[in-house]
């Protein structure tokens, strides 16, 4: 069995696309997956399955969830260990940091188009593997690197978690 930590984009805020976590979880269940935690009400999964392709896994869940709770929800997905690399890899020190989980590398050319339209902005940010760390001047909502942009720019599908969250997945990971 594979341990995934998995993200969802964009249910639960401001009122859409509600999700109930134990539906969720007993939707996973069904399907086949183990010993799946949720941790808040954003979509942050951990669950275990016998499938080695996270692109599989997020295939997989996107079809679970609009089966079972009729919502389109991008998903990415990571084998635990590709996730923790992403942690220990944190770009940037400071508690004001965001971190995109990418559901593919970017290719060269979306990555050249994202520093060129990054240009002068206040916000740093560096690319490693599937992970967009981003160290913000100000709030999140004040940042050039929205979600939209993101994916837009990268053309992936992407959702970020503010660090404290990152590392909570991370320690939720090893119970």
């Amino acid at each position: 069995m594979m341990k995934y930590i998995i993200f969802l984009r964009a249910i639960n805020v401001g009122g859409n696309r509600r999700i109930k976590m134990a539906d969720l979880r007993e939707a996973l269940t069904s399907e086949g997956y183990r010993n799946v935690s949720t941790y808040i009400q954003t979509g942050n999964i951990i669950a275990e399955h016998e499938e080695e392709s996270y692109e599989a896994i997020q295939r997989n869940i996107e079809h679970i969830i609009k089966v079972h709770l009729k919502f389109d929800v991008p998903t990415v997905a990571f084998q635990l260990e590709e996730y923790e690399r992403g942690v220990r890899a944190k770009a940037f020190q400071g508690d004001r940091l965001m971190l995109h989980f990418l559901d593919r590398i970017p290719s060269e050319d979306a990555v050249l188009r994202l520093i060129e339209l990054s240009q002068g902005d206040k916000d740093e940010f560096k690319i490693i593997d599937r992970f967009l760390y981003v160290s913000l001047t100000e709030g999140v909502s004040d940042s050039l690197f929205s979600n939209k942009f993101v994916e837009k720019t990268l053309q992936v599908k992407a959702t970020a978690r503010n660090w404290n969250t990152v590392m909570k997945m991370n320690e939720k990971s090893k119970q």
